[in-house]
């Protein structure tokens, strides 16, 4: 890494080149044409241009252009701005401006700049207030608040009987590969017996991970009353059956305040407001420029199960077929 002094030195060679760059530009701005310091072709590289690129690198790199600021701008000039401007040239001249795959990529670069410019703008005109923050803070509670979880297996069976057998029977080898066979032979839960008997993290009101799975609070009440990796002693009522419940962990509560997570908030919300105004310009957009579309044709393309595509059908033409040889070939029931 370079020294302070060296650091200092560059970046003195940095404002030196800023300030002395075009001596005069500003009374030039205001005259009639921009100063063009070269023309390739039909491309004119204007001061202006050549002070921005300067202007975009780094003050260390500057020095391998050159020992002074006049020696710096001509070799900038020269072995950047003109090479470019030689490439864009030669590509125009072998027609490559008419390939689909660069105009494909012309526009990709002119839409990313219109995306960037468009959140630019979002970004400066929306502003999130104390107020945005606290309506999204309530209205998304549960993304802040998570109450205390418990990992929770069961083996739900129909009488209490059945429940202190099976109790008994999983006390003996306490393994989670006995308990999960034991759930998949007879747990009377066929949404999760297959697997073993895993509720997944089970909220206090029965609410589970598992979408659409919910369990009668009771379950979380007696495996909060054990310890992590302990099963409850008795078997718990489970609605109308009885269950063999097991606490294998647990995760505690989340209380995460307003003010830790405003600064997020503030994020989602601006991404939120540029989104929309992005879409906003988008349909300004369509509604200007899009004359036809015809979604139909694209049947004409073929895209197989592993996403490839196939070549492009041709209307009218029927699907090719096998035909069978018109040779009979010996068979199990003879000739054929």
């Amino acid at each position: 890494m370079p020294s302070y002094r060296t650091r200092a030195r560059f970046a003195a060679l940095g404002v030196l080149i800023g300030s002395s760059l075009f001596a005069g530009s500003a009374s030039r701005a205001d005259g009639p044409a921009p100063v063009v310091v070269a023309r390739v072709g039909k491309i004119a590289i204007t001061a202006a241009e050549l002070e921005r690129r300067i202007a975009n690198v780094p003050a260390f790199q500057l020095r391998s252009f050159g020992k002074t600021p006049e020696e710096i701008r001509k070799t900038f000039l020269e072995n950047v701005l003109v090479r470019e401007a030689l490439f864009s040239e030669g590509a125009r001249a072998a027609g490559m401006g008419d390939r689909d795959d660069v105009g494909e990529r012309i526009r990709g670069v002119l839409r990313n700049v219109l995306v960037a410019d468009l959140r630019a703008q979002a970004a400066k005109d929306a502003t999130v207030s104390e107020k945005d923050v606290r309506a999204f803070y309530d209205a998304n509670a549960s993304k802040f608040h998570t109450p205390q979880r418990l990992a929770l297996w069961r083996i739900q069976l129909a009488t209490r009987a059945e429940a202190a057998a099976v109790l008994e029977d999983v006390k003996k080898d306490l393994s989670p590969r006995h308990f999960a066979d034991v759930a998949r032979e007879k747990s009377l839960d066929k949404t999760t017996s297959l697997r073993g008997g895993n509720l997944g993290f089970v909220e206090p009101s029965g609410a589970t991970g598992e979408p659409g799975v919910s369990v009668d609070p009771a379950l979380y009440e007696a495996g909060n009353r054990v310890k992590d990796a302990d099963l409850v002693a008795d078997p718990v009522k489970d609605g109308e059956r009885f269950s063999v419940v097991w606490r294998r962990q647990s995760m505690k509560a989340v209380d995460r305040p307003l003010d830790l997570e405003t600064p997020s908030i503030k994020q989602i919300l601006a991404h939120e407001k540029a989104e929309a105004h992005i879409k906003s310009a988008l349909e300004a957009l369509r509604k200007q420029n899009v004359g036809e579309v015809h979604a139909e044709l694209t049947e004409l393309l073929d895209i197989t199960s592993s996403g490839e595509l196939s070549s492009a059908k041709r209307p009218g033409v029927l699907p090719t077929s096998r035909v069978g040889s018109p040779t009979p070939t010996p068979g199990p029931a003879g000739l054929r």
